[in-house]
Parts: C-alpha cells; sequence; structure tokens
C-alpha cells in the first residue's frame, strides 16, 4: 500500500489510469489513499468503492487495519 502511495504522490500532476481485475484493490487503495493522504472523510473517500462493491470481511479488515496504522 505505501508503494502505491508512493506512486501516486510521484505522479500527482499526471492524470492516471488505474485498475484491477475487478475493481476492488483499485477502488480500495484510492479510498484509503484519499483519507491517509489527502485527508477527506472516509464516506467521501470511499464513495467510488461502494458504487462499485461491498467489500467483505477480509477487505473490509485489511481497510481498517490499514486506516488504524496511517491514518491521520
Amino acid at each position: 500500500m505505501i508503494a502505491f502511495f508512493h506512486a501516486m504522490e510521484r505522479h500527482r500532476q499526471d492524470r492516471l489510469w488505474i485498475h484491477c481485475a475487478a475493481n476492488k484493490r483499485v477502488t480500495a487503495f484510492l479510498g484509503l489513499y484519499r483519507v491517509i493522504e489527502q485527508a477527506l472523510p472516509p464516506d467521501r473517500a470511499f464513495g467510488l468503492m461502494y458504487e462499485v462493491w461491498q467489500p467483505d470481511a477480509v477487505w473490509d479488515g485489511f481497510i481498517e487495519t490499514m486506516l488504524g496504522k496511517y491514518g491521520r
């Protein structure tokens, strides 16, 4: 996840195309990036993720762990 954040920061001024096979990882990581690095409220930061899919217990646990560890 930290490598993803660094890549996002390196290309902050660029238009990026980020994808994964099912749009699960990308929307979860973008949500985390938006909360942790851009200080957006979680409901707004994860809005796209909830439009695409509903995280299961594993993904919910991962997101909560990352927010607890890196959240600001």
